[in-house]
């Protein structure tokens, strides 16, 4: 179905550029390539969520099978936290470092690559999100629900889509936000049905509330780690920037990886549902 919807996107917007927002053939194809660029690292952070998911699906299956609810709820409500612990500092970081990203990676792109990847970083928390929910969902027996959800996601995608590319202030701008509206209306429904499937609905404030104030921290050192330098060294080489870039990832990650530890956003427990989760939790003794 998203392979589909993504089709019908493509033309779509195509379509609008032109028709609506007044652009030539060749401008539009312009701004779509270089929004092809910035989906093509949106799609990364999903990358690391999948291994997650074919963990969790097992176990959630099994605890259904001895009928212990309330365990397969225990894992459900850790999984989607540990979810969220891994998606929220990657898709915010797209966003927060989403012009150096840009110009290290494509750097003769169109001026709009930036913020286009600064929405979509916004949207990959949310794509991450939805794989595990999806997961949580078909683990339960679920799964007719999230074909509801992603077709809910999918008319939200192209009905936001025809209005906002078409309005040429927004342009390629509106193709991005239709990708959040309709990976944010995927989680909700999801989340929606997750808490009708189990007797003790997974408690939203436990994955989202440490999490979220962990990446808080962790977006704050990168913005002022890298436009600091910027500022002070005035980056004006690939090479430049990329160092620079690097350097606020790194300082990024160890805040994270402390503020996480720190916040006890995720406990030894839920380590062990990650593959070789037991052995990092000892390694950054989490306990």
């Amino acid at each position: 179905m998203l392979s589909v919807i993504n089709l019908l996107d493509s033309g779509l917007c195509m379509a609008r550029l032109q028709n609506s927002a007044g652009l030539s053939y060749s401008g539009a194809k312009v701004l779509y390539g270089v929004y092809g660029k910035a989906q093509t690292i949106f799609n990364v952070p999903a990358a690391f969520i999948t291994p997650l998911t074919v963990s969790v699906v097992p176990a959630i299956a099994a605890k259904i099978v001895l009928d212990d609810k309330n365990e397969a709820a225990k894992i459900s409500e850790d999984s989607l936290r540990i979810a969220m612990v891994m998606a929220l500092p990657m898709g915010t970081g797209l966003a927060v470092l989403s012009k150096p990203i840009m110009n290290v990676l494509y750097p003769n792109a169109n001026e709009a690559g930036p913020a286009l990847l600064c929405i979509l970083g916004f949207a990959a928390i949310f794509v991450c999100l939805s794989l595990m929910t999806t997961a949580v969902l078909q683990a339960s027996g679920k799964e007719r629900y999230t074909a509801r959800s992603i077709i809910a996601g999918g008319l939200v995608k192209i009905s936001v889509n025809w209005f906002l590319v078409g309005i040429p202030a927004l342009n390629i701008y509106g193709a991005p936000i239709g990708t959040l509206c309709c990976y944010v209306t995927m989680c909700t429904m999801n989340l929606i049905y997750i808490s009708r499937s189990f007797e003790k609905a997974p408690k939203l404030k436990n994955m989202f509330v440490r999490p979220a104030l962990a990446c808080l921290i962790m977006a704050a050192i990168a913005f002022a780690a890298y436009y600091t330098a910027d500022y002070a060294l005035n980056f004006s080489t690939r090479i430049e920037t990329a160092a620079g870039m690097c350097a606020a990832i790194a300082a990024a990650i160890i805040v994270y990886v402390a503020a996480v530890i720190k916040l006890r956003a995720v406990t030894a427990e839920d380590m062990k549902l990650i593959p070789k989760g037991e052995k990092i939790a000892k390694l950054l003794h989490i306990t």
